[in-house]
């Protein structure tokens, strides 16, 4: 019998299910992850050599498209609104919660800010903080308690 490309497919197509069963623990995204890597292989079938390993070929490529995948997915972020999903670049997403902090951060009074700054931000310790603010180191922390708890319930609400 001569060789057949689409037959070498076929044959090698159960334990490339198995494989992305195992890669993606979904049957449905396994599935697509395995009609993907068929696609790709019909494209590129004048890449094959015919007599090497077509399985090792083949979950190759759909070892890549997995990881290709979720390279994709973690760039995308889903944002749930009433009427369904809608997909948000997650530099955009940054570039909100960016906004909100500021918004959040700026509605702090000047004492809360400068400690927030001092402390949360800059790492220093309470004492160094107090020193530099001239105030008490319980001071201090009821001004950074008071600007956490705000800057909570301003992010949460």
């Amino acid at each position: 019998m001569a060789y057949s490309f689409e037959n070498e497919l076929i044959r090698c197509m159960p334990n490339l299910q198995r494989y992305a069963c195992k890669l993606t623990r979904d049957a449905n995204a396994a599935e697509d992850l395995l009609q993907d890597c068929l696609a790709r292989a019909l494209s590129r079938q004048h890449r094959f050599e015919p007599g090497t390993n077509m399985q090792a070929w083949l979950t190759t490529m759909l070892k890549n498209l997995h990881f290709n995948n979720l390279q994709r997915d973690r760039h995308v972020t889903k944002v749930e609104l009433w009427d369904g999903a809608m997909s948000v670049d997650a530099a955009q997403m940054s570039r909100l919660v960016f906004r909100d902090v500021d918004r959040a951060f700026s509605s702090l009074t000047p004492s809360q800010r400068k400690v927030v700054k001092l402390v949360a931000i800059e790492g220093r310790p309470y004492q160094e903080a107090a020193e530099t603010l001239n105030v008490s180191i319980g001071t201090i922390r009821s001004r950074l308690c008071r600007a956490r708890e705000r800057l909570n319930n301003l992010m949460t609400a």
